[in-house]
């Protein structure tokens, strides 16, 4: 058997039956779950394996996204443990090794998936579903935000759709995000509608495995990907000054 053969063998066995998939690529195997966090919210948890480079050690990682990112190692969860990859110079001692994790992931796994499954206390974050929202209803959304405003999209430049972002943030500072996310996501939209007249760009959804996210791309090497509702959201918290970094 190949490596990932073994791989998938061994760990799937594990991950398989409780709900995990396998899925890999050149340099790593990996098993993925997706379900509902207990705020009824997209949610994934990513077992990844790797050897490095240099040296013949396999690591494992595991990652999850539920209202927000986190990665942990094995002493993270695993008590005393202060493993730094399992060395292996055959194919019988990559064996043994993957069977180590399994045993691993047997007594510890189950336990610690369902503790990182749950969501932030706070509801201060973006969930997938925003994010594929904004990527499906950018149009709608910004038609929705222009008719409320009686704006005239044709007499915008960027620099005054980022006057009012502002203008419209800082009426709305202090309130309850729950209350603050749509007109986000508005705010998002309309931006990316006037960016629209002077560049080249459109909505992209990015598949982080762990979570999908949704920037505005632009067809130049010169500017960044922007996480438009990302940037207004910290503005929204933390103050205006960085926004002008919008205004290109």
């Amino acid at each position: 058997m190949t490596k990932k053969e073994i791989m998938k063998k061994i760990i799937g066995n594990v991950l398989i039956p409780i709900g995990f998939v396998s899925g890999e690529n050149i340099d790593s195997c990996w098993f993925i779950r997706k379900f509902k966090n207990s705020k009824g919210e997209t949610a994934r948890q990513v077992v990844e394996f790797y050897s490095s480079g240099w040296e013949k050690k396999l690591y494992m990682v595991i990652n999850c996204f539920s209202g927000k990112y986190s990665s942990y190692r094995i002493s993270d969860f695993v008590p005393d443990s202060r493993e730094d990859g399992l060395p292996y110079s055959t194919m019988r001692e990559y064996q043994l090794a993957v069977e180590t994790y399994a045993d691993i992931l047997k007594q510890y796994g189950p336990d610690f998936f369902k503790k990182i499954a749950q969501p932030p206390a706070e509801d201060d974050y973006f969930r997938e579903e925003d994010n594929c929202r904004l990527f499906e209803k950018h149009e709608s959304l910004a038609e929705k935000f222009v008719a409320e405003h009686k704006l005239d999209l044709s007499q915008i430049s960027t620099e005054d759709a980022v006057k009012i972002i502002k203008k419209i943030l800082l009426e709305k500072q202090g309130e309850p995000f729950e209350n603050c996310r749509d007109m986000i996501l508005e705010l998002s939209a309309f931006y990316g509608c006037v960016q629209k007249k002077s560049h080249k760009c459109k909505w992209v959804m990015h598949n982080c495995r762990t979570h999908f996210t949704c920037t505005l791309d632009f067809n130049s090497k010169s500017i960044p990907s922007l996480y438009v509702h990302n940037d207004i959201h910290m503005a929204w918290k933390n103050g205006m000054d960085k926004l002008d970094s919008l205004i290109i």
